[in-house]
Protein backbone atom coordinates (compact mmCIF):
# COMPACT_ATOMS: atom_id res chain seq x y z
CA UNK A 1 0.00 0.00 0.00
CA UNK A 2 1.12 3.64 -0.85
CA UNK A 3 1.84 6.14 1.67
CA UNK A 4 -1.51 8.02 2.36
CA UNK A 5 -0.11 11.08 4.62
CA UNK A 6 -2.82 12.81 6.47
CA UNK A 7 -3.53 16.22 5.29
CA UNK A 8 -5.33 19.17 3.98
CA UNK A 9 -5.34 19.85 0.22
CA UNK A 10 -3.40 22.74 0.51
CA UNK A 11 -0.88 20.24 2.09
CA UNK A 12 -1.36 21.31 5.62
CA UNK A 13 -0.56 18.69 8.41
CA UNK A 14 -3.61 18.23 11.03
CA UNK A 15 -1.81 19.61 14.31
CA UNK A 16 -2.03 18.83 18.15
CA UNK A 17 -1.56 21.89 19.59
CA UNK A 18 -2.63 20.97 23.12
CA UNK A 19 -3.66 18.05 25.13
CA UNK A 20 -4.71 17.61 29.03
CA UNK A 21 -6.77 15.55 31.04
CA UNK A 22 -7.78 15.39 35.10
CA UNK A 23 -6.25 12.74 37.10
CA UNK A 24 -7.73 9.08 37.22
CA UNK A 25 -9.90 8.24 40.07
CA UNK A 26 -11.52 5.02 40.94
CA UNK A 27 -15.17 4.28 41.64
CA UNK A 28 -16.61 6.75 44.27
CA UNK A 29 -13.94 8.82 45.38
CA UNK A 30 -12.66 11.98 44.23
CA UNK A 31 -14.96 12.50 41.25
CA UNK A 32 -17.48 10.65 43.23
CA UNK A 33 -20.09 13.42 42.91
CA UNK A 34 -19.35 14.70 39.19
CA UNK A 35 -21.06 13.58 36.37
CA UNK A 36 -19.60 13.22 32.48
CA UNK A 37 -20.12 16.17 31.36
CA UNK A 38 -18.98 18.34 34.21
CA UNK A 39 -16.26 16.80 33.63
CA UNK A 40 -16.15 17.12 30.10
CA UNK A 41 -16.72 20.90 30.87
CA UNK A 42 -13.80 21.01 33.41
CA UNK A 43 -11.25 20.09 31.32
CA UNK A 44 -11.97 21.92 27.97
CA UNK A 45 -12.54 24.82 30.53
CA UNK A 46 -8.99 24.07 31.48
CA UNK A 47 -7.62 23.60 27.56
CA UNK A 48 -9.09 26.41 26.33
CA UNK A 49 -7.63 28.72 29.57
CA UNK A 50 -3.84 27.06 29.41
CA UNK A 51 -3.98 28.92 25.57
CA UNK A 52 -4.64 32.25 24.45
CA UNK A 53 -6.32 31.76 21.47
CA UNK A 54 -9.45 33.49 19.24
CA UNK A 55 -12.07 30.90 20.05
CA UNK A 56 -14.24 31.69 16.70
CA UNK A 57 -11.47 29.50 15.37
CA UNK A 58 -12.74 26.25 17.30
CA UNK A 59 -15.80 25.37 15.00
CA UNK A 60 -16.40 21.19 15.97
CA UNK A 61 -16.51 19.92 19.60
CA UNK A 62 -16.97 16.40 19.40
CA UNK A 63 -17.02 14.47 22.50
CA UNK A 64 -16.55 10.40 23.26
CA UNK A 65 -18.95 8.79 26.02
CA UNK A 66 -19.10 4.89 26.83
CA UNK A 67 -20.97 5.03 30.02
CA UNK A 68 -24.15 6.94 28.94
CA UNK A 69 -26.20 8.88 31.11
CA UNK A 70 -29.97 9.05 29.73
CA UNK A 71 -30.55 12.63 30.88
CA UNK A 72 -28.19 13.70 28.91
CA UNK A 73 -28.05 12.39 25.13
CA UNK A 74 -25.01 15.04 24.10
CA UNK A 75 -22.47 15.71 26.11
CA UNK A 76 -20.42 17.32 23.66
CA UNK A 77 -23.28 20.19 23.11
CA UNK A 78 -23.84 20.74 27.06
CA UNK A 79 -19.94 21.35 27.25
CA UNK A 80 -20.01 24.07 24.25
CA UNK A 81 -22.91 25.57 25.94
CA UNK A 82 -22.07 25.82 29.22
CA UNK A 83 -18.53 27.60 27.78
CA UNK A 84 -19.98 29.76 25.71
CA UNK A 85 -19.06 28.20 22.34
CA UNK A 86 -22.74 28.44 21.14
CA UNK A 87 -21.43 28.78 17.23
CA UNK A 88 -19.68 25.54 17.42
CA UNK A 89 -20.74 21.93 16.04
CA UNK A 90 -20.73 19.72 18.91
CA UNK A 91 -21.95 15.50 18.79
CA UNK A 92 -20.89 12.92 20.97
CA UNK A 93 -19.31 9.51 20.33
CA UNK A 94 -19.10 6.32 21.62
CA UNK A 95 -17.22 3.75 20.82
CA UNK A 96 -15.76 1.53 23.83
CA UNK A 97 -11.82 2.01 24.59
CA UNK A 98 -11.54 3.30 20.86
CA UNK A 99 -13.79 6.05 21.29
CA UNK A 100 -11.50 9.11 22.73
CA UNK A 101 -9.13 7.65 19.25
CA UNK A 102 -12.54 8.24 17.19
CA UNK A 103 -13.25 11.24 18.14
CA UNK A 104 -9.73 12.73 17.33
CA UNK A 105 -9.68 11.19 13.74
CA UNK A 106 -13.34 12.68 13.50
CA UNK A 107 -12.37 16.33 14.12
CA UNK A 108 -8.64 15.41 12.09
CA UNK A 109 -10.80 14.37 9.32
CA UNK A 110 -12.97 17.53 8.99
CA UNK A 111 -9.76 19.56 8.97
CA UNK A 112 -8.27 17.70 6.47
CA UNK A 113 -11.72 18.11 3.99
CA UNK A 114 -11.38 21.55 4.94
CA UNK A 115 -14.74 21.91 6.57
CA UNK A 116 -13.15 23.38 9.66
CA UNK A 117 -9.66 25.29 10.83
CA UNK A 118 -9.87 24.08 14.18
CA UNK A 119 -11.72 21.77 16.91
CA UNK A 120 -11.89 19.92 19.89
CA UNK A 121 -11.58 16.40 20.59
CA UNK A 122 -12.47 14.87 24.18
CA UNK A 123 -13.79 11.66 26.29
CA UNK A 124 -14.97 12.23 29.83
CA UNK A 125 -16.58 8.54 31.51
CA UNK A 126 -17.99 8.43 35.22
CA UNK A 127 -18.51 4.84 36.72
CA UNK A 128 -18.95 6.56 39.95
CA UNK A 129 -22.47 8.23 38.37
CA UNK A 130 -23.61 5.69 36.02
CA UNK A 131 -27.40 5.31 35.79
CA UNK A 132 -29.32 2.15 37.00
CA UNK A 133 -32.31 0.74 35.21
CA UNK A 134 -35.46 -0.86 35.93
CA UNK A 135 -35.99 -4.57 35.48
CA UNK A 136 -37.66 -4.69 31.60
CA UNK A 137 -39.90 -6.77 32.66
CA UNK A 138 -40.96 -4.95 35.71
CA UNK A 139 -40.99 -1.93 33.54
CA UNK A 140 -43.35 -3.52 31.17
CA UNK A 141 -45.94 -5.41 34.04
CA UNK A 142 -45.95 -1.40 35.59
CA UNK A 143 -47.33 -0.19 31.94
CA UNK A 144 -50.11 -2.98 32.09
CA UNK A 145 -50.91 -2.02 35.84
CA UNK A 146 -51.69 1.30 35.11
CA UNK A 147 -53.36 0.81 31.74
CA UNK A 148 -55.37 -2.35 33.42
CA UNK A 149 -59.01 -1.88 34.29
CA UNK A 150 -60.59 -2.76 38.00
CA UNK A 151 -58.10 -3.60 41.28
CA UNK A 152 -58.93 -7.32 40.42
CA UNK A 153 -56.98 -6.98 36.75
CA UNK A 154 -54.16 -4.40 38.55
CA UNK A 155 -53.31 -7.27 41.59
CA UNK A 156 -53.49 -9.71 39.46
CA UNK A 157 -50.40 -8.20 37.36
CA UNK A 158 -48.91 -7.19 40.57
CA UNK A 159 -48.92 -10.97 41.14
CA UNK A 160 -46.84 -11.89 38.45
CA UNK A 161 -43.89 -9.46 40.15
CA UNK A 162 -40.89 -11.83 42.04
CA UNK A 163 -38.29 -9.81 44.28
CA UNK A 164 -35.89 -10.37 41.43
CA UNK A 165 -37.78 -8.37 39.24
CA UNK A 166 -37.23 -5.45 41.69
CA UNK A 167 -33.88 -5.31 41.54
CA UNK A 168 -32.29 -2.82 38.80
CA UNK A 169 -29.78 -2.97 37.10
CA UNK A 170 -26.23 -1.11 36.96
CA UNK A 171 -24.09 -0.53 33.98
CA UNK A 172 -23.30 -2.95 31.07
CA UNK A 173 -19.99 -3.50 31.10
CA UNK A 174 -20.22 -6.66 28.50
CA UNK A 175 -20.28 -6.30 24.55
CA UNK A 176 -24.30 -6.93 24.02
CA UNK A 177 -23.65 -9.33 20.94
CA UNK A 178 -21.22 -12.34 22.69
CA UNK A 179 -22.28 -11.12 26.45
CA UNK A 180 -17.92 -11.24 27.47
CA UNK A 181 -16.43 -9.28 29.45
CA UNK A 182 -13.22 -7.86 29.59
CA UNK A 183 -11.86 -10.72 31.96
CA UNK A 184 -13.98 -13.46 29.89
CA UNK A 185 -12.09 -12.18 26.86
CA UNK A 186 -8.45 -11.91 28.31
CA UNK A 187 -8.93 -15.07 30.00
CA UNK A 188 -9.69 -16.83 26.48
CA UNK A 189 -6.95 -14.55 25.05
CA UNK A 190 -4.26 -15.94 27.81
CA UNK A 191 -5.21 -19.60 26.71
CA UNK A 192 -4.80 -19.20 23.39
CA UNK A 193 -1.45 -17.50 23.33
CA UNK A 194 -0.35 -19.92 26.24
CA UNK A 195 0.34 -16.33 28.48
CA UNK A 196 0.91 -18.03 31.56
CA UNK A 197 -0.22 -15.71 35.33
CA UNK A 198 3.39 -14.89 36.11
CA UNK A 199 3.38 -13.16 32.75
CA UNK A 200 0.90 -11.33 33.10
CA UNK A 201 1.48 -10.05 36.53
CA UNK A 202 4.59 -9.16 35.90
CA UNK A 203 3.75 -6.83 32.88
CA UNK A 204 1.28 -5.29 35.46
CA UNK A 205 3.13 -4.71 38.03
CA UNK A 206 6.12 -3.16 35.38
CA UNK A 207 3.68 -0.56 34.42
CA UNK A 208 2.84 0.08 37.50
CA UNK A 209 6.40 0.81 38.50
CA UNK A 210 6.91 3.04 35.41
CA UNK A 211 3.97 5.15 36.46
CA UNK A 212 5.14 5.67 39.88
CA UNK A 213 8.56 6.95 38.56
CA UNK A 214 6.64 9.26 36.03
CA UNK A 215 4.91 10.49 38.84
CA UNK A 216 7.82 11.05 40.95
CA UNK A 217 9.89 12.59 38.60
CA UNK A 218 7.16 15.38 37.38
CA UNK A 219 6.92 13.87 33.91
CA UNK A 220 3.08 14.31 33.58
CA UNK A 221 2.14 17.88 35.59
CA UNK A 222 2.07 19.66 32.28
CA UNK A 223 -0.54 16.93 30.77
CA UNK A 224 -2.55 16.31 33.70
CA UNK A 225 -4.59 19.02 35.13
CA UNK A 226 -5.24 19.60 39.56
CA UNK A 227 -8.99 19.28 39.34
CA UNK A 228 -11.29 20.79 42.08
CA UNK A 229 -14.76 19.01 41.70
CA UNK A 230 -18.02 19.45 42.94
CA UNK A 231 -18.41 19.80 45.97
CA UNK A 232 -15.68 22.10 46.15
CA UNK A 233 -14.15 20.65 49.39
CA UNK A 234 -10.62 19.06 48.32
CA UNK A 235 -8.28 19.01 45.30
CA UNK A 236 -7.59 15.96 43.01
CA UNK A 237 -4.21 15.77 42.17
CA UNK A 238 -2.86 12.38 41.27
CA UNK A 239 -4.28 9.26 39.37
CA UNK A 240 -4.81 7.46 42.75
CA UNK A 241 -4.63 3.88 42.04
CA UNK A 242 -1.00 4.52 42.14
CA UNK A 243 -1.41 5.17 45.74
CA UNK A 244 -1.49 1.37 46.36
CA UNK A 245 2.01 -0.11 46.82
CA UNK A 246 1.05 -3.68 45.24
CA UNK A 247 4.09 -6.58 45.14
CA UNK A 248 4.60 -9.59 43.43
CA UNK A 249 3.11 -11.42 46.11
CA UNK A 250 -0.05 -9.51 46.39
CA UNK A 251 -0.76 -10.20 42.88
CA UNK A 252 0.19 -13.67 43.25
CA UNK A 253 -2.31 -13.68 45.95
CA UNK A 254 -5.46 -12.79 43.70
CA UNK A 255 -7.61 -15.48 42.83
CA UNK A 256 -9.15 -16.42 39.36
CA UNK A 257 -12.06 -14.19 38.18
CA UNK A 258 -13.02 -16.44 34.92
CA UNK A 259 -12.09 -19.95 35.39
CA UNK A 260 -11.35 -20.62 38.86
CA UNK A 261 -9.63 -23.98 38.72
CA UNK A 262 -7.27 -23.17 35.76
CA UNK A 263 -7.80 -19.61 35.17
CA UNK A 264 -4.81 -16.60 34.92
CA UNK A 265 -6.46 -13.56 34.60
CA UNK A 266 -7.54 -11.62 38.17
CA UNK A 267 -8.77 -8.10 38.79
CA UNK A 268 -4.91 -7.53 39.66
CA UNK A 269 -3.53 -7.65 36.19
CA UNK A 270 -6.70 -6.18 34.11
CA UNK A 271 -7.03 -2.35 34.05
CA UNK A 272 -9.98 -1.01 36.44
CA UNK A 273 -12.80 1.46 35.45
CA UNK A 274 -12.50 4.57 36.84
CA UNK A 275 -13.26 8.02 36.43
CA UNK A 276 -12.36 10.52 34.54
CA UNK A 277 -11.85 12.98 31.40
CA UNK A 278 -9.27 14.51 28.38
CA UNK A 279 -8.96 17.37 25.50
CA UNK A 280 -7.10 18.07 22.88
CA UNK A 281 -7.24 20.63 20.92
CA UNK A 282 -6.31 20.20 17.05
CA UNK A 283 -5.99 23.14 14.19
CA UNK A 284 -4.30 23.29 10.86
CA UNK A 285 -0.86 23.38 11.14
CA UNK A 286 -0.67 27.03 9.27
CA UNK A 287 -3.49 28.43 11.37
CA UNK A 288 -1.84 26.93 14.85
CA UNK A 289 1.58 28.94 13.37
CA UNK A 290 -0.39 32.18 12.43
CA UNK A 291 -1.90 32.05 16.54
CA UNK A 292 1.76 31.60 17.48
CA UNK A 293 1.17 28.58 18.81
CA UNK A 294 3.34 25.65 19.11
CA UNK A 295 1.93 22.24 18.20
CA UNK A 296 2.82 19.35 20.15
CA UNK A 297 2.75 16.99 17.42
CA UNK A 298 0.86 15.94 13.95
CA UNK A 299 -1.12 13.10 13.19
CA UNK A 300 0.52 11.87 10.01
CA UNK A 301 -2.15 8.57 9.26
CA UNK A 302 -4.98 6.97 11.44
CA UNK A 303 -7.10 4.25 10.99
CA UNK A 304 -10.30 2.45 12.80
CA UNK A 305 -11.08 -0.77 12.21
CA UNK A 306 -13.47 -4.39 13.05
CA UNK A 307 -12.30 -7.50 13.75
CA UNK A 308 -14.33 -10.64 15.00
CA UNK A 309 -15.54 -11.13 18.15
CA UNK A 310 -16.29 -14.66 19.22
CA UNK A 311 -12.61 -14.97 19.55
CA UNK A 312 -9.69 -13.03 20.07
CA UNK A 313 -12.08 -9.92 20.14
CA UNK A 314 -9.64 -7.44 22.00
CA UNK A 315 -7.18 -7.81 18.81
CA UNK A 316 -8.19 -4.90 17.65
CA UNK A 317 -4.73 -3.18 18.82
CA UNK A 318 -3.30 -5.02 15.95
CA UNK A 319 -5.33 -4.60 13.16
CA UNK A 320 -5.55 -0.82 13.45
CA UNK A 321 -1.52 -0.45 14.05
CA UNK A 322 -1.44 -2.71 10.75
CA UNK A 323 -3.40 -0.27 8.78
CA UNK A 324 -2.43 3.16 10.07
CA UNK A 325 1.28 1.76 9.68
CA UNK A 326 0.77 1.29 6.03
CA UNK A 327 -1.28 4.02 5.48
CA UNK A 328 2.41 6.21 6.94
CA UNK A 329 4.31 3.77 4.70
CA UNK A 330 6.49 3.00 7.93
CA UNK A 331 6.94 -0.09 10.12
CA UNK A 332 7.40 -0.56 14.22
CA UNK A 333 11.32 -0.40 13.79
CA UNK A 334 11.07 3.32 12.46
CA UNK A 335 8.96 4.31 15.95
CA UNK A 336 10.41 5.81 18.38
CA UNK A 337 8.10 5.49 20.96
CA UNK A 338 4.47 2.80 21.56
CA UNK A 339 1.97 3.62 23.25
CA UNK A 340 -0.65 1.23 23.55
CA UNK A 341 -4.01 0.56 25.97
CA UNK A 342 -3.94 -1.97 28.42
CA UNK A 343 -7.51 -3.68 29.05
CA UNK A 344 -5.52 -6.10 30.29
CA UNK A 345 -2.40 -7.95 30.80
CA UNK A 346 -3.40 -10.92 28.49
CA UNK A 347 -4.67 -8.46 25.92
CA UNK A 348 -1.35 -6.32 25.31
CA UNK A 349 0.67 -9.51 25.79
CA UNK A 350 -1.55 -11.48 23.15
CA UNK A 351 -1.49 -8.50 20.80
CA UNK A 352 2.79 -7.65 20.88
CA UNK A 353 2.44 -11.81 19.41
CA UNK A 354 0.14 -11.07 16.63
CA UNK A 355 2.85 -8.15 15.75
CA UNK A 356 5.16 -11.11 14.70
CA UNK A 357 2.81 -13.76 13.72
CA UNK A 358 3.32 -14.29 10.04
CA UNK A 359 0.71 -16.02 9.25
CA UNK A 360 -2.23 -13.88 11.32
CA UNK A 361 -0.83 -11.23 9.00
CA UNK A 362 -1.31 -12.99 5.69
CA UNK A 363 -4.91 -14.71 6.94
CA UNK A 364 -6.50 -11.33 8.31
CA UNK A 365 -4.28 -7.71 7.32
CA UNK A 366 -3.79 -8.89 3.86
CA UNK A 367 -0.08 -8.46 4.53
CA UNK A 368 2.72 -10.88 2.91
CA UNK A 369 4.73 -11.00 6.24
CA UNK A 370 4.53 -9.73 10.04
CA UNK A 371 3.60 -6.20 11.02
CA UNK A 372 7.04 -6.51 12.96
CA UNK A 373 8.12 -6.73 16.25
CA UNK A 374 7.47 -3.60 19.06
CA UNK A 375 10.94 -3.02 21.04
CA UNK A 376 9.53 -3.43 24.76
CA UNK A 377 11.95 -0.38 26.14
CA UNK A 378 9.88 1.73 23.86
CA UNK A 379 6.63 0.49 24.72
CA UNK A 380 4.41 2.42 27.27
CA UNK A 381 7.28 4.01 29.01
CA UNK A 382 5.71 5.30 31.55
CA UNK A 383 3.11 2.75 32.06
CA UNK A 384 -0.01 2.29 30.91
CA UNK A 385 -4.05 1.53 31.94
CA UNK A 386 -3.00 -1.34 34.48
CA UNK A 387 -1.68 1.26 36.25
CA UNK A 388 -3.63 4.47 35.75
CA UNK A 389 -6.84 2.81 35.44
CA UNK A 390 -9.19 2.53 32.48
CA UNK A 391 -12.20 5.32 31.83
CA UNK A 392 -13.28 4.02 29.16
CA UNK A 393 -13.78 7.02 26.78
CA UNK A 394 -10.71 8.69 27.39
CA UNK A 395 -8.22 5.71 27.49
CA UNK A 396 -7.39 6.39 23.74
CA UNK A 397 -6.89 10.41 24.25
CA UNK A 398 -4.53 9.87 27.70
CA UNK A 399 -2.48 7.24 25.80
CA UNK A 400 -1.74 10.25 22.59
CA UNK A 401 -1.28 13.01 25.23
CA UNK A 402 1.14 10.86 27.06
CA UNK A 403 3.43 10.04 23.62
CA UNK A 404 3.10 13.03 22.21
CA UNK A 405 4.64 14.68 25.29
CA UNK A 406 7.10 12.35 25.88
CA UNK A 407 8.20 12.59 22.23
CA UNK A 408 8.58 15.87 22.78
CA UNK A 409 10.90 15.44 25.83
CA UNK A 410 13.28 12.99 24.32
CA UNK A 411 13.40 14.93 21.13
CA UNK A 412 11.71 11.70 19.51
CA UNK A 413 10.08 11.90 16.03
CA UNK A 414 7.70 9.12 15.87
CA UNK A 415 5.17 7.78 18.16
CA UNK A 416 2.50 4.55 17.34
CA UNK A 417 -0.85 4.61 19.59
CA UNK A 418 -3.19 1.85 19.70
CA UNK A 419 -6.22 0.36 21.11
CA UNK A 420 -8.61 -2.06 21.02
CA UNK A 421 -12.31 -2.37 22.37
CA UNK A 422 -15.26 -4.69 23.55
CA UNK A 423 -17.27 -5.16 20.19
CA UNK A 424 -13.69 -6.24 17.97
CA UNK A 425 -12.49 -2.60 17.49
CA UNK A 426 -9.41 -0.92 17.35
CA UNK A 427 -7.61 2.27 16.56
CA UNK A 428 -4.16 3.74 15.99
CA UNK A 429 -2.26 7.03 14.90
CA UNK A 430 0.42 7.34 13.79
CA UNK A 431 2.34 10.37 15.23
CA UNK A 432 4.77 12.88 13.91
CA UNK A 433 6.92 15.84 15.29
CA UNK A 434 8.57 18.81 12.99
Amino acid sequence: MTEQKLSTAEGARIAVVAGVRTPFNLKDSGFKQVFAADLGTMVTNELLNRFPFDRRLIQQLIFGQVIQQPHVANIAREIAVTLGLYHVQAYTVSSSCVTGLQAVANIASSIASGSILSGIAGAADSISNSSLSINPRMLQIGKDILQAKGWERKFGLLKQLSWQDFKPHGVNLRDYITGYSVADVSEQMAKLFSISRREQDEFTLDSLHKAKSAWLEGLLKDQVMVSFPYPYENFVVADNLLQSSHTAAYYAGLKPLIDKKYGSVTAGNIAPICDGAGALLLMREDIAKAEGLVPLGYIRSYAMTGNEVWENMLSGTAYAASLALMRAGMKPSDMDLFDFHESSAAQILANLRLFEDGEFARCYLNRSSAIGAVDPTRLNVLGGSLAYGNPRAVTGLRILIQALFELKRRNGQLALVATSGLGGLGGAMVLERE
